[in-house]
């Protein structure tokens, strides 16, 4: 198992873990930490090779993302928890219930999917994984940000710009070991009828990676989920429409996993 990654901790009260997306770091939870963290304690751990946490281990994998992380945890004494997991985040959180179900009371999906890669897409990831490591990161911002964001969030500096530096933050050790283990994550399809805590699954209006369609396909398959679509958000949906977000995340919470 590789050495923890940082995880950021702010508040007190219940645990809810927020698992940020590719390729950015955990500020990406910036505005959900300052609305929950009167009632939750919020962690957040930085991806490997990201933002404050230390460079990835030879052949990362998700599952053993998630043990690292369930092993910091341990060490705070945290023994169950909520877990929010937007895109790559939402990847972890399935490691995460194969591994530990038990301790997982509620459960946000947001701007994610359960299927593994297709053929092509791994083939991607791989190829954008050489290149970071060839050339680093720069040359990704834009495309990047022009893949997960929507048009206007787009032309809004104080929404693009955050995103820019964030991919930024990230080392090119970190991106490319993401992809690669993005790339080599199994299809978790199967699991959705069995998961038994309370669910909702998010998914911006516009986004073009993991369309609403197939969010509320994948909610109708876990038993008794609710889906959100955020109205005129992308794949980053909580950073381009931080308010409509939060709004949803909370009133589920208030259901699923009051703070006391």
């Amino acid at each position: 198992m590789p050495a923890p990654p940082f995880l950021h901790d702010t508040g007190e009260g219940r645990a809810i873990l927020l698992l940020h997306a590719f390729p950015v770091d955990a500020s990406q939870w910036d505005a959900q930490v300052a609305a929950f963290s009167d009632r939750y304690r919020c962690l957040r751990p930085d991806a490997f090779g990201c933002g404050s946490s230390p460079p990835p281990p030879p052949q990362l994998t998700l599952d053993a993302v998630a043990a690292s992380v369930m092993a910091a945890l341990d060490s705070m004494g945290v023994d169950e928890l909520a877990v929010v997991g937007l895109s790559m985040g939402g990847y972890t959180a399935f490691a995460l219930l194969r591994q530990h179900s038990s301790r997982i009371r509620a459960l946000v999906l947001a701007d994610t999917r359960a299927g593994a890669d297709s053929d092509a897409a791994r083939a991607d990831r791989r190829s954008v994984a050489e290149r970071v490591r060839a050339e680093g990161v720069e040359w990704l911002v834009e495309p990047m940000c022009e893949r997960l964001l929507a048009p206007a969030s787009l032309a809004e500096a104080h929404v693009v710009d955050p995103v820019r530096a964030r991919i930024l933050r990230c080392r090119p050790e970190g991106v490319a070991a993401c992809q690669e283990a993005m790339a080599a994550r199994p299809d978790s399809t199967g699991m959705l009828a069995g998961i038994a805590v309370p669910t909702l699954v998010i998914a911006g209006e516009l986004d073009i990676v993991t369309p609403p369609a197939e969010a509320s396909q994948m909610a109708q398959a876990i038993p008794g989920a609710g889906v959100e679509i955020i109205g005129g958000a992308g794949h980053l949906s909580n950073l381009e429409r931080p308010d409509d977000f939060t709004t949803a995340v909370s009133s589920f919470l208030d259901e699923a996993y009051p703070a006391g």
